[in-house]
């Protein structure tokens, strides 16, 4: 028997070439929430954002939707990023607004790679290797994030990239 159920749901539209948009919303039975955040390239700056919370358990979770704001100005390469965002806007405000914000930057850092990787040969090994070097040592956040980009993995073994 299915006791909880938990859906999140992140688009993402370019605004211009070097501003995305990113539409995140939780909807569970106990809250529904909406965030909209801008980023802008190429080093994934925070630009604007808002959110708003629809299903809330108290009447404090409504206060977190003013600590959104402390998120404006953050890149989302910074290596102490996850850590900000959760002090700033989860902390100080809603966690569930920090996972989803988190997300979303996630979303955003995905569609930008898989972008670019259209554009690199698919029969040339060493266009590849050269690509997912960059990649993984320009966006230090992509690090550990799925398994093809583990520490130690065959790929960051054969790059050569160091911990």
């Amino acid at each position: 028997m299915l006791t909880f159920s938990r859906t999140r749901l992140i688009s993402v539209e370019p605004l211009d070439e070097s501003t995305f948009l990113c539409h995140g919303l939780l909807d569970d039975y106990i809250y529904n929430m909406e965030l909209d955040v801008e980023i802008k390239l190429p080093d994934f700056k925070i630009t604007a954002i808002s959110g708003k919370m629809k299903r809330i358990t108290t009447s404090e979770c409504q206060k977190a939707e003013s600590k959104l704001k402390n998120a404006i100005g953050l890149s989302a390469l910074s290596p102490d990023f996850e850590a900000k965002v959760k002090r700033i806007v989860g902390r100080q405000g809603c966690r569930h607004f920090a996972d989803l914000l988190m997300e979303c930057c996630d979303s955003v850092m995905q569609l930008v790679t898989y972008g670019d990787w259209q554009q690199v040969s698919t029969k040339d090994s060493a266009a590849k290797d050269a690509f997912w070097k960059k990649l993984l040592e320009g966006t230090p956040r992509l690090r550990n994030s799925c398994s093809a980009y583990v520490d130690n993995g065959p790929l960051i073994k054969r790059l050569g990239i160091k911990s």
